[in-house]
C-alpha cells in the first residue's frame, strides 16, 4: 500500500511540475533578454505588399481609435481593410470615414471572430497582398508595429505574433490588474522567453500576421473557441511554426464589467484547457517520436494551464503529498513541490517586476486570493458546463 500511495504521490507532484517547470524557464530567458526595438522602415524598396485586416462586429465604440493608430503606422505598401461582420450599428460607416476599405458581410455564421476572418480572405482573392496582418478592432498599435509585423512574416514565410498586451479596465487595481499581469505572462514574458531560446510560440489573438498564401489555405482556428492556439497548431503540423517579434507591441484593454470580463476568461481558458486535454498530449508525442523540437515545445506550451488552474493542481498534489508524508514519513514528495512552487513564484515576481513595476505588482499580489475565488466556479463549470460557443466580449 505505501508503494501505491508514493507512486501517486509522486505522479501528481511530477504532473504539476512539468508545467511549472516550462514557465520558470521560459520567464528565466526572458530576464535575459537585451534586444531593442527597431525603428520603422522608410525606403519602399523591397517591401512587400500588406493588408491590415480588421475584423468587426459592432465596434463602432472603439475602431475610430483603432483605425487611427493603424493609419499612422501604416507600411509604404500596405492597406486596410475592415470586415463589418454582421453589424448592425454604425461599424462600417466610421470605418469608411476613417479611410479604410469596408467588406460588409451579413451571413448565418455564428463562429464569431473565424468567421469574419474567412470572409476577409475571400474578398482578399481579386487582389492578394503579400502579407496578412490581423488586428482586432477594440485595440491600438504602437509605433513601429505594423511594419516590424510585415517584415518578419515576410522574411521568415512563416506565421509571426506581436506582444498582445491588456491594460486593466480603468480605475481598477484589483481582480483586472492581477488578470492583466496573468495576460503579460502569457503573451509577452513567455513568448519572449521562446524568442530567447530560439523556439516558436503560440498565437495569442490581435497582433499576428501572416504571408497570404499560408493563410489562406488553412482553417481559421475551426473547432475550437480558442481559434489563435488552434490556428497556431494547424500552422505548426504544416510545418509553418510560429515566431515572436518583440518589436511589435498591440495594446488592448481588459473589460471593466464583471460579467464581461468573466465571459472572456471563461471563452480563453475553457478554450485553452480543452487543447490541453485533447490536442497537446498527442502534440508531445509526435515531436518526440520526429525529434521535432518545434512540436514538442508548442506542446508543453498547450499543456501549461492558466495560474489559477494550475495553482489548485498544486494544492491538490501537496495535499496527497501530505497524506502520503502523514501516513509513512516520507516527505520527499513533499519537498519537492514546495521547492518547485518557491521557484515557479520567484520567477514570475521577477518578471512582474521588469515588464510591469513594482506598483502593479504589489497591488495585483495583493489581490491573489479574490482572483483565486473568482476563478473557482469558472473551472467548475470547465467539468460541468464547458464553453463551446465563441461569443464576442461586451466593450464598456
Amino acid at each position: 500500500m505505501e508503494t501505491v500511495v508514493g507512486l501517486i504521490a509522486w505522479g501528481l507532484a511530477v504532473i504539476v511540475a512539468v508545467p511549472m517547470f516550462v514557465v520558470i524557464f521560459e520567464t528565466l530567458a526572458a530576464l535575459f533578454y537585451r534586444g531593442k526595438r527597431s525603428g520603422k522602415v522608410r525606403d519602399p524598396e523591397g517591401l512587400p505588399s500588406a493588408v491590415v485586416l480588421v475584423p468587426a462586429h459592432n465596434e463602432e465604440g472603439v475602431i475610430r481609435q483603432c483605425l487611427a493608430s493603424l493609419k499612422d503606422d501604416l507600411p509604404v505598401k500596405a492597406r486596410i481593410v475592415c470586415i463589418a461582420h454582421n453589424c448592425t450599428d454604425a461599424t462600417a460607416d466610421i470605418a469608411r470615414q476613417c479611410g479604410a476599405e469596408v467588406v460588409e458581410v451579413n451571413d448565418e455564421g455564428s463562429g464569431g471572430k473565424p468567421d469574419a476572418l474567412k470572409a476577409g480572405m475571400r474578398a482578399l482573392d481579386e487582389n492578394p497582398p503579400d502579407v496578412v496582418v490581423i488586428i482586432d478592432a477594440d485595440c491600438i498599435v504602437e509605433p513601429g508595429t505594423l511594419n516590424a509585423l510585415v517584415l518578419s512574416a515576410w522574411g521568415l514565410r512563416r506565421p509571426v505574433m506581436g506582444v498582445y498586451r491588456f491594460a486593466p479596465a480603468s480605475g481598477d487595481v484589483g481582480l483586472s490588474g492581477i488578470s492583466s499581469l496573468a495576460a503579460m505572462l502569457k503573451n509577452h514574458v513567455r513568448p519572449l522567453g521562446l524568442h530567447v531560446l530560439g523556439l516558436p510560440c503560440l498565437l495569442n489573438g490581435s497582433g499576428s500576421a501572416y504571408p497570404f498564401r499560408l493563410l489562406r489555405d488553412v482553417p481559421h482556428g475551426d473547432g475550437s473557441i480558442a481559434e489563435d492556439y488552434q490556428l497556431a497548431v494547424d500552422l505548426l503540423v504544416r510545418g509553418y511554426p510560429a515566431s515572436f517579434v518583440p518589436e511589435a507591441g498591440i495594446d488592448g484593454r481588459l473589460p471593466g464589467r464583471t460579467e464581461s470580463a468573466l465571459g472572456q476568461r471563461r471563452r480563453w481558458e475553457h478554450g485553452h484547457l480543452y487543447l490541453a486535454f485533447r490536442t497537446a498530449p498527442f502534440l508531445l508525442l509526435g515531436g518526440l517520436l520526429r525529434l521535432d523540437l518545434a512540436r514538442v515545445a508548442i506542446a508543453l506550451e498547450l499543456l501549461v494551464p492558466p495560474l489559477a488552474f494550475l495553482g489548485l493542481m498544486w494544492v491538490l498534489a501537496m495535499l496527497v503529498a501530505l497524506v502520503y508524508y502523514g501516513l509513512y514519513g516520507a516527505g520527499a514528495p513533499l519537498t519537492f513541490l514546495a521547492a518547485v512552487m518557491a521557484a515557479f513564484i520567484l520567477f514570475i515576481v521577477m518578471s512582474w517586476f521588469r515588464f510591469a513595476g513594482m506598483a502593479r505588482t504589489v497591488s495585483a499580489l495583493a489581490a491573489i486570493p479574490a482572483y483565486l475565488a473568482w476563478k473557482l466556479p469558472m473551472y467548475r463549470a470547465f467539468f460541468t458546463h464547458r464553453e463551446k460557443r465563441w461569443v464576442k466580449t461586451d466593450r464598456d
